[in-house]
């Protein structure tokens, strides 16, 4: 039963989003002032103190950047030359996190691998020693995501010398996206990702015969970057010392403005702590916003938050990641476990009167990730898209110079701005337990049973002895 009380914020905040622009207009600086925010970047920092500056103005309360070391990486020039059967530059970037090549570059045969699942990995092995790896970046007809971070470390534990990533959508856009977690390491050989039509003649080469490539990068690895994470807080009433987290990485990918990913996600987060700020006083339970740093280089802001305020970590009855919320009218919560949230939050947007799913859900590719593995009951809100849209277009305009402002409805950012904030209202007040901690050494057993275990291993992203 919805309390008088909370009818009457909820009404105060759905419509104080539809009818405020605010949400599109922040995105809109972000985007057009300060570019990809992509960590490292000229626009980083200022798009930071914007942040800082807009939570402020909110009314939330002990707002700050909050500094984090990590390793850092700026893009240098890529260049692939084909040596045989005949000489032809074809362009490439590098896949972030991607180290700098020996002078000279990196010179071997390529070996295709299509869209590069695991076990293709596995029954070729033989065949990748001191060769380039090309796949493409196709999910399984499932629509399951197959990570380019997966592709990469088993071309790595394999032997090969080099990694060509290849854009599964058509329209001459060049993929990039992490290959390594920078709250540990860059990449170990060079990773480098091109157009789905330079992909398609690289095969027609290879229908011929052997097909010989030169990989070289300049890339800069810096081993003492430095980066910040956005924290604000509307402070809670009788329950004030249990938490809400709720986040979305402002950052982008370099080669774009990051509007869908996930600036979108951002100003989502933003725009619900606008409304929310509103009606301070009128929470049991604190709700703390975060817009984090650096996801895409291997969910390395996030990771570093949890490893920064570990003593904290017990407080957080609720972790909501936003990546994703905001780029279509239909969202869905996807829950990282316990899985009787699953029916808690079914049940609470069933209250709301808001048709959407709750599913499970076992991506570790995003900013629940660190918290779910301390034990953090975690859930992930985002835009619906269906298995067969999934394995059609994967990330579509994602990771690519396409993930431009334009893209944006500005009612979707309303649509996912409202679900977040009202599901809040409810949650920050709830009575009881929302959901209960799931116990790391359990958390470790059921990734072990599940067989995530070795690819999060693959990933360098398995190191259940510390955070990061």
């Amino acid at each position: 039963m919805v309390s008088d009380l909370a009818s009457g914020i909820e009404a105060s905040i759905l419509g104080d989003i539809w009818l405020s622009n605010e949400a599109f207009e922040n995105l809109t600086v972000l985007c057009d002032d300060f570019g990809s925010r992509f960590a490292g970047t000229e626009g980083e920092r200022p798009a930071v103190d914007f942040i800082v500056s807009k939570l402020k103005e909110y009314g939330l309360e002990n707002v700050v950047a909050d500094e984090f070391a990590y390793t850092g990486w700026r893009r240098g020039e890529a260049k692939l030359e084909m040596l045989t059967p005949k000489e032809r530059e074809l362009e490439t970037i590098s896949l972030a996190m991607c180290p700098p090549t020996p002078s000279g570059g990196v010179e071997a045969d390529i070996v295709y691998l299509g869209p590069g699942y695991p076990e293709l990995f596995l029954e070729r092995k033989d065949e990748i020693d001191g060769k380039i790896v090309l796949c493409t970046s196709q999910p399984r007809p499932s629509g399951e995501m197959v990570h380019r971070r997966t592709k990469y470390g088993y071309a790595v534990k394999f032997g090969a010398v080099g990694f060509v990533f290849v854009n599964h959508n058509a329209g001459q856009l060049m993929p990039t996206g992490s290959i390594r977690p920078a709250y540990r390491m860059a990449g170990e050989i060079s990773g480098i990702g091109v157009s789905w039509e330079t992909g398609c003649y690289l095969v027609r080469q290879l229908e011929k015969g052997p097909v010989r490539v030169r990989i070289t990068t300049t890339d800069v690895v810096d081993p003492e970057a430095i980066s910040w994470n956005v924290i604000g807080e509307i402070p809670g009433g009788e329950m004030e010392d249990r938490v809400i987290a709720v986040g979305a990485h402002f950052d982008g990918h370099d080669i774009a403005v990051g509007a869908l990913d996930d600036g979108a996600g951002a100003v989502t987060v933003m725009e619900a702590s606008r409304v929310l700020a509103k009606h301070k006083g009128e929470f049991k339970r604190t709700i703390r916003f975060i817009c984090f740093a650096a996801e895409e280089i291997g969910v390395t802001g996030s990771t570093c938050y949890v490893d920064k305020h570990i003593e904290e970590i017990n407080g957080i009855d609720l972790m909501i990641n936003c990546d994703g919320a905001g780029r279509a009218d239909s969202h869905v919560y996807r829950v990282s476990g316990p899985e009787h949230l699953v029916g808690y939050l079914q049940g609470l947007v069933d209250r709301m009167n808001y048709d959407m799913r709750v599913v499970k859900s076992s991506s570790a590719a995003s900013d629940h990730w660190p918290f779910y593995l301390q034990g953090v009951p975690a859930v992930t809100l985002s835009a619906y898209r269906g298995f067969e849209e999934v394995a059609r277009v994967g990330r579509g305009w994602g990771h690519t110079s396409a993930d431009t402002l334009d893209k944006v409805n500005p009612k979707h950012l309303k649509d996912a701005a409202m679900v977040l904030a009202q599901s809040l209202v409810h949650l920050a007040n709830e009575e009881g337990v929302i959901a209960e901690r799931t116990p790391v050494d359990e958390i470790v057993m059921r990734l072990e049973k599940s067989g995530m275990v070795e690819t999060l291993r693959i990933q360098r992203k398995w190191h259940p002895g510390s955070i990061r």
